[in-house]
Protein backbone atom coordinates (compact mmCIF):
# COMPACT_ATOMS: atom_id res chain seq x y z
CA UNK A 1 0.00 0.00 0.00
CA UNK A 2 0.94 3.43 -1.42
CA UNK A 3 -0.62 6.93 -1.20
CA UNK A 4 -0.77 8.60 -4.35
CA UNK A 5 -0.40 12.13 -4.15
CA UNK A 6 -2.48 14.36 -7.02
CA UNK A 7 -2.83 18.24 -7.46
CA UNK A 8 -5.47 19.89 -9.55
CA UNK A 9 -6.77 23.23 -10.22
CA UNK A 10 -9.54 22.45 -12.82
CA UNK A 11 -10.34 18.58 -11.76
CA UNK A 12 -10.79 18.24 -15.78
CA UNK A 13 -10.19 14.73 -16.46
CA UNK A 14 -9.91 14.21 -12.36
CA UNK A 15 -12.81 11.62 -12.30
CA UNK A 16 -11.54 9.62 -14.65
CA UNK A 17 -8.05 9.30 -12.65
CA UNK A 18 -9.38 8.54 -9.68
CA UNK A 19 -12.00 5.79 -11.16
CA UNK A 20 -9.01 3.93 -12.72
CA UNK A 21 -7.34 4.33 -9.22
CA UNK A 22 -10.94 2.53 -7.31
CA UNK A 23 -10.95 0.01 -10.51
CA UNK A 24 -6.64 -0.71 -10.52
CA UNK A 25 -5.35 0.66 -7.05
CA UNK A 26 -7.90 0.50 -4.61
CA UNK A 27 -5.51 0.06 -1.64
CA UNK A 28 -3.73 3.28 -2.24
CA UNK A 29 -4.73 6.26 -0.50
CA UNK A 30 -5.41 9.09 -2.46
CA UNK A 31 -4.26 12.83 -1.09
CA UNK A 32 -5.99 15.43 -3.30
CA UNK A 33 -5.15 18.68 -3.68
CA UNK A 34 -7.40 21.84 -4.78
CA UNK A 35 -10.23 24.63 -4.75
CA UNK A 36 -13.01 23.18 -2.52
CA UNK A 37 -15.37 23.84 -5.37
CA UNK A 38 -13.39 21.27 -8.02
CA UNK A 39 -12.69 18.64 -5.15
CA UNK A 40 -15.01 18.14 -2.68
CA UNK A 41 -17.07 16.27 -4.49
CA UNK A 42 -14.58 13.19 -5.33
CA UNK A 43 -14.38 10.51 -3.02
CA UNK A 44 -10.16 10.69 -1.44
CA UNK A 45 -8.55 9.34 2.13
CA UNK A 46 -7.81 13.12 2.46
CA UNK A 47 -8.82 16.25 0.67
CA UNK A 48 -6.62 18.86 0.95
CA UNK A 49 -8.18 22.61 0.12
CA UNK A 50 -6.22 25.29 -1.32
CA UNK A 51 -6.10 27.65 -4.49
CA UNK A 52 -3.87 27.10 -6.87
CA UNK A 53 -0.65 28.57 -7.04
CA UNK A 54 1.92 26.93 -8.94
CA UNK A 55 3.09 23.39 -9.75
CA UNK A 56 5.66 23.21 -7.44
CA UNK A 57 4.08 24.74 -4.19
CA UNK A 58 0.75 23.25 -5.07
CA UNK A 59 2.47 19.49 -4.82
CA UNK A 60 4.86 20.30 -2.26
CA UNK A 61 1.80 21.03 0.22
CA UNK A 62 0.06 17.75 -0.79
CA UNK A 63 3.02 15.36 -0.91
CA UNK A 64 4.29 17.05 2.58
CA UNK A 65 0.84 15.91 3.88
CA UNK A 66 1.30 12.60 2.73
CA UNK A 67 4.71 11.95 3.90
CA UNK A 68 3.60 13.38 7.58
CA UNK A 69 2.03 10.15 7.14
CA UNK A 70 4.25 7.42 5.17
CA UNK A 71 7.78 7.00 4.19
CA UNK A 72 7.08 7.33 0.31
CA UNK A 73 4.18 8.22 -2.09
CA UNK A 74 3.45 8.23 -5.33
CA UNK A 75 2.76 11.82 -7.35
CA UNK A 76 0.18 11.98 -10.14
CA UNK A 77 -0.65 14.37 -12.71
CA UNK A 78 -3.99 15.00 -12.44
CA UNK A 79 -5.03 14.42 -16.15
CA UNK A 80 -3.53 10.99 -16.53
CA UNK A 81 -5.15 7.58 -16.56
CA UNK A 82 -4.31 4.16 -14.85
CA UNK A 83 -3.47 1.03 -16.79
CA UNK A 84 -4.55 -1.98 -14.64
CA UNK A 85 -1.09 -2.89 -13.97
CA UNK A 86 0.52 0.40 -13.72
CA UNK A 87 1.36 0.86 -9.47
CA UNK A 88 2.29 -3.26 -9.71
CA UNK A 89 4.79 -2.24 -12.30
CA UNK A 90 6.06 0.90 -10.51
CA UNK A 91 6.14 -0.57 -7.28
CA UNK A 92 7.51 -3.81 -8.68
CA UNK A 93 10.67 -1.78 -10.36
CA UNK A 94 11.13 0.35 -7.27
CA UNK A 95 11.79 -3.10 -5.53
CA UNK A 96 14.28 -3.78 -7.92
CA UNK A 97 16.26 -0.48 -7.92
CA UNK A 98 16.16 -0.59 -3.80
CA UNK A 99 18.56 -3.81 -4.76
CA UNK A 100 21.20 -2.02 -6.56
CA UNK A 101 23.32 -1.40 -3.64
CA UNK A 102 25.75 1.09 -5.93
CA UNK A 103 22.64 4.08 -5.85
CA UNK A 104 20.44 6.14 -4.18
CA UNK A 105 16.91 6.42 -5.95
CA UNK A 106 15.92 9.11 -6.50
CA UNK A 107 12.55 9.58 -9.16
CA UNK A 108 11.18 6.29 -10.42
CA UNK A 109 9.20 7.48 -12.69
CA UNK A 110 6.31 5.76 -15.56
CA UNK A 111 6.25 6.04 -19.13
CA UNK A 112 3.85 8.04 -20.98
CA UNK A 113 2.14 8.57 -24.54
CA UNK A 114 2.75 12.12 -23.75
CA UNK A 115 6.55 12.71 -22.04
CA UNK A 116 10.00 13.67 -22.63
CA UNK A 117 11.86 11.38 -25.11
CA UNK A 118 13.13 9.12 -22.79
CA UNK A 119 9.49 8.52 -20.91
CA UNK A 120 7.92 8.56 -24.06
CA UNK A 121 6.48 5.21 -25.21
CA UNK A 122 6.26 6.58 -29.04
CA UNK A 123 10.04 6.84 -29.05
CA UNK A 124 12.58 3.83 -28.74
CA UNK A 125 16.39 5.06 -28.76
CA UNK A 126 17.28 1.52 -30.08
CA UNK A 127 16.79 -0.08 -33.46
CA UNK A 128 13.75 -2.39 -32.67
CA UNK A 129 10.30 -2.85 -34.13
CA UNK A 130 7.03 -3.07 -32.33
CA UNK A 131 6.12 -6.51 -30.12
CA UNK A 132 2.64 -6.73 -29.52
CA UNK A 133 2.03 -2.94 -29.90
CA UNK A 134 4.99 -1.85 -27.74
CA UNK A 135 8.84 -1.45 -28.17
CA UNK A 136 10.56 -4.44 -26.14
CA UNK A 137 12.93 -1.70 -24.40
CA UNK A 138 9.36 -0.61 -22.82
CA UNK A 139 9.80 -3.65 -20.38
CA UNK A 140 13.07 -2.86 -18.99
CA UNK A 141 13.88 -0.38 -16.25
CA UNK A 142 16.32 2.42 -17.33
CA UNK A 143 18.32 5.49 -15.67
CA UNK A 144 17.38 9.05 -16.92
CA UNK A 145 19.42 12.39 -15.57
CA UNK A 146 15.91 14.02 -15.35
CA UNK A 147 12.24 12.70 -15.69
CA UNK A 148 9.01 14.27 -15.23
CA UNK A 149 6.88 13.02 -12.21
CA UNK A 150 3.65 12.12 -14.84
CA UNK A 151 2.98 9.04 -12.37
CA UNK A 152 6.40 8.74 -10.01
CA UNK A 153 7.44 6.73 -7.25
CA UNK A 154 9.60 9.16 -4.50
CA UNK A 155 10.90 8.47 -0.50
CA UNK A 156 10.60 11.25 1.63
CA UNK A 157 14.30 11.19 2.03
CA UNK A 158 14.83 11.65 -1.69
CA UNK A 159 11.77 14.44 -1.55
CA UNK A 160 13.66 16.78 0.64
CA UNK A 161 12.41 20.49 0.91
CA UNK A 162 10.48 19.58 -2.66
CA UNK A 163 9.72 21.48 -5.73
CA UNK A 164 11.28 24.85 -6.57
CA UNK A 165 7.84 27.08 -6.89
CA UNK A 166 7.82 26.84 -10.82
CA UNK A 167 5.34 25.82 -13.04
CA UNK A 168 8.17 25.15 -15.61
CA UNK A 169 11.65 22.81 -14.95
CA UNK A 170 9.74 22.35 -11.38
CA UNK A 171 10.63 18.67 -12.22
CA UNK A 172 14.15 19.68 -13.99
CA UNK A 173 15.48 21.43 -11.11
CA UNK A 174 14.15 19.03 -8.49
CA UNK A 175 15.69 15.99 -10.31
CA UNK A 176 19.40 18.20 -11.13
CA UNK A 177 19.26 18.84 -7.05
CA UNK A 178 18.83 15.54 -6.18
CA UNK A 179 21.51 14.47 -8.62
CA UNK A 180 24.04 16.41 -6.34
CA UNK A 181 22.83 15.17 -3.69
CA UNK A 182 23.85 11.74 -4.69
CA UNK A 183 20.90 10.58 -5.87
CA UNK A 184 19.82 8.58 -9.54
CA UNK A 185 16.41 8.61 -11.30
CA UNK A 186 14.73 5.91 -13.19
CA UNK A 187 12.08 5.47 -15.82
CA UNK A 188 10.49 1.72 -15.15
CA UNK A 189 8.82 -0.15 -17.50
CA UNK A 190 4.99 0.80 -16.05
CA UNK A 191 2.86 3.07 -17.99
CA UNK A 192 -0.03 5.64 -17.60
CA UNK A 193 -2.15 7.41 -20.32
CA UNK A 194 -0.87 10.95 -20.09
CA UNK A 195 -3.63 13.90 -21.73
CA UNK A 196 -0.60 16.13 -21.60
CA UNK A 197 -0.59 19.80 -20.44
CA UNK A 198 -3.79 19.80 -19.59
CA UNK A 199 -3.71 22.22 -16.62
CA UNK A 200 -1.04 24.57 -17.52
CA UNK A 201 -1.63 24.98 -20.78
CA UNK A 202 0.74 25.31 -24.22
CA UNK A 203 2.15 28.64 -24.33
CA UNK A 204 5.52 27.29 -23.63
CA UNK A 205 6.38 31.18 -24.19
CA UNK A 206 4.90 32.04 -21.57
CA UNK A 207 5.81 29.32 -19.19
CA UNK A 208 9.58 29.65 -19.95
CA UNK A 209 9.69 33.56 -19.35
CA UNK A 210 7.56 33.03 -15.70
CA UNK A 211 10.32 30.80 -14.67
CA UNK A 212 13.69 32.08 -16.28
CA UNK A 213 13.61 34.70 -13.17
CA UNK A 214 13.06 32.10 -10.71
CA UNK A 215 16.18 30.30 -12.45
CA UNK A 216 18.85 32.60 -13.03
CA UNK A 217 18.16 34.22 -9.34
CA UNK A 218 18.36 30.72 -7.57
CA UNK A 219 19.78 28.37 -9.94
CA UNK A 220 22.31 30.35 -12.62
CA UNK A 221 24.53 27.19 -12.98
CA UNK A 222 21.40 25.56 -14.43
CA UNK A 223 20.28 28.15 -16.66
CA UNK A 224 23.36 28.61 -18.01
CA UNK A 225 23.61 24.52 -19.08
CA UNK A 226 19.84 24.47 -19.97
CA UNK A 227 19.63 27.36 -22.22
CA UNK A 228 23.50 27.88 -23.26
CA UNK A 229 23.23 31.91 -21.92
Amino acid sequence: MIPICISTVHGKGLAVLLESIKQYAPECPVYLRGPQAVIEQHQAFLKIYGQPSNFGDDYNHVIGEALKDWNDCIVANDDIVLTPDSVKLLMEDVQIIKTMHSVRAGWVASRSDAARPGQNVRITEQPERLHFYKFPSEAHIKMAEEVSPIFAYITKDAFGEGFPPLNWYSDDVHCRDLINRGYSHFISSSYVHHIGSHTIGFDAKRLHDQAMPWLLENRPEYAKAWFDL
